[in-house]
C-alpha cells in the first residue's frame, strides 16, 4: 500500500486539504490553507512509514547507536544530538555520510568511539568503562498500571490530585519502581514490586494528612 492509501486508511484526509480559489482576493486564504495541508500530510507520512533498513555499513552502525540506547524515538534522539530529524534519518538509511561534526557529536555527547562509527573497527565506545547507561523507554502498559494505582491509592485515602499534577505522581510513582527494580528489564520483578509501590504511596499520603499545613511534601 502506497503512503496516500496508508494515509485514506488511518482517516488522516480531511476538508482542511481541499481548497479553492473562486476568485482572486481568496487566493491568500487558500495558499495558506494548502500550505497547512502539505505540513498534515507530510507529518502523517512520516508517521505511517516505517523505517527503511540501513544501505551502508556507517547507516547500520548509527542506527546501532539508537538502538542501544533502547531504541528511543528518532525525533527525541535527534534533538539529544543537536541535529534534525531528518537529517539523522538520511544519516541512518545511508542516503548521506554524515561529516566530521557529527561524528565528533557522537563521540562528545554519547562517549561513542568515532573510529568504530566511521569503519566499524574496534568497539562502540571510546571508553567502555564510560558508556553511559541506555536509555530505558517507557513501558506504557506498566506506566498505566502505575497510574491506576496511583488513583486508587489516592481515592483511597480521600486525597484529590488537581489536574496538573496527576501526570507528575504517575511518573514519580514509576520512576521510583524502575529505581527499586534490581532489574528494570525484568517484568516479573516490576510486578511483585507493585505492592512495595502501594505502600510507600499510602504511607507517603497518611504522614502528609497527619501533619496539614506544613507545606512539605514527604520524601
Amino acid at each position: 500500500m502506497g503512503e496516500t492509501g496508508l494515509l485514506q486508511q488511518a482517516g488522516f484526509f480531511g476538508t482542511r486539504c481541499v481548497t479553492t480559489a473562486p476568485n482572486h482576493g481568496a487566493y491568500r486564504r487558500d495558499k495558506i490553507n494548502i500550505d497547512f495541508c502539505k505540513v498534515d500530510i507530510d507529518f502523517m507520512i512520516d508517521l505511517a512509514r516505517p523505517e527503511s533498513d540501513p544501505k551502508t555499513p556507517l547507516a547500520r552502525r548509527m542506527r546501532a547507536v539508537r538502538r542501544h540506547f533502547d531504541d528511543v524515538d528518532r525525533d527525541a534522539f535527534a534533538a539529544r544530538l543537536g541535529l534534525s530529524k531528518s537529517a539523522l534519518a538520511r544519516y541512518e538509511r545511508g542516503e548521506n555520510p554524515p561529516g566530521a561534526d557529527v561524528l565528533a557529536i557522537y563521540r562528545t555527547r554519547l562517549g561513542i568511539d568515532a573510529n568504530w562509527l566511521a569503519t566499524g573497527d574496534g568497539g562502540m565506545f571510546a571508553d567502555a568503562g564510560q558508556a553511559p547507561p541506555p536509555v530505558r523507554a517507557i513501558d506504557p502498559a506498566l506506566f498505566r498500571q502505575v497510574g491506576r494505582l496511583v488513583a486508587r491509592v489516592h481515592k483511597e485515602e480521600g486525597v484529590k490530585l488537581p489536574p496538573d499534577a496527576v501526570l507528575d505522581e504517575q511518573a514519580d510513582a514509576y520512576n521510583a519502581l524502575i529505581t527499586r527494580a534490581e532489574d528494570p528489564a525484568d517484568p516479573a520483578e516490576l510486578e511483585a514490586l507493585l505492592p512495595w509501590l502501594e505502600a510507600r504511596l499510602r504511607r507517603r499520603l497518611q504522614t502528609a494528612a497527619a501533619a496539614p499545613g506544613t507545606g512539605k511534601r514527604p520524601a
